[in-house]
């Protein structure tokens, strides 16, 4: 299915994009230790893209750990419970995600829009709607994920 293999490059995208934030985040807060101890001068700009990197890791990482079921959850109360309780239970959990996913990307996206034009305080070139950009992105892969997780149950 054209959905399911979309599900798959967005789940491989998100990873590989996190996974080069985090070694680049470790190398710029690396670098800057080093340097603030050997010749006692930080890099100026090393906490704020730490910070920036760390935003989109987090909820670029949400959005795959939902994808391949790494979310937090009790599986031993969903299984001991009956079949007709795990379907009202199925329905609620994917009502509750659809509706946080269409909370967070309809005000994101304005969001993003609002705070393009700011710039960040210490890279002044650089837009902090970029920042925001990552709250639609990872909800929207998130709806992606549900809508699929839906659409399979009964496959």
């Amino acid at each position: 299915m054209v959905m399911d293999q979309f599900s798959e490059n967005v789940e491989k995208v998100f990873s590989v994009f996190a996974t080069v934030l985090m070694i680049g985040m470790a190398l710029i807060l690396g670098t800057n230790i080093v340097l603030r101890f050997l010749i006692h001068h930080s890099i100026h700009w090393s906490n704020e893209v730490s910070r920036y990197a760390y935003i989109y890791i987090v909820l670029l990482g949400t959005a795959v750990s939902y994808k391949t079921g790494g979310h937090a959850k009790i599986v031993f109360v969903h299984e001991a419970m009956s079949r007709k309780f795990k379907i009202i239970f199925n329905i609620i959990h994917y009502a509750v995600m659809l509706l946080l996913s269409f909370i967070l990307i309809i005000p994101g996206i304005q969001h993003v829009i609002n705070m393009w034009p700011v710039h960040a305080p210490v890279l002044t070139f650089f837009p902090v709607g970029i920042v925001y950009m990552s709250v639609p992105l990872s909800a929207g892969a998130i709806l992606v994920f549900v809508i699929l997780e839906i659409i399979n149950i009964h496959k």
